[in-house]
């Protein structure tokens, strides 16, 4: 059995609030969204471009589904 992520991805989901400890996808985003340094401003305010998300960007494959670390910043 296959597993077709399609439909998250598609997804652009605003969220009402942070979900500190909890999971978030690259296209959704919050009221307290900080861009990093090397954030594209084509993108939007997506968590994948948020300071307080971690998805592994440092490490040699990134995670598909982060993990919103507000109020700790993770990356600048």
């Amino acid at each position: 059995m296959r597993y077709d992520c399609k439909a998250y991805f598609d997804r652009r989901d605003s969220l009402p609030a942070p979900k500190s400890g909890g999971s978030v996808w690259p296209r959704q985003s919050c009221p307290i969204f900080i861009p990093r340094k090397e954030h594209l401003p084509i993108e939007g305010s997506q968590c994948w471009f948020c300071r307080y998300a971690d998805f592994h960007l440092k490490h040699p494959v990134a995670l598909e589904v982060g993990i919103c670390c507000w109020p700790d910043m993770q990356i600048e």
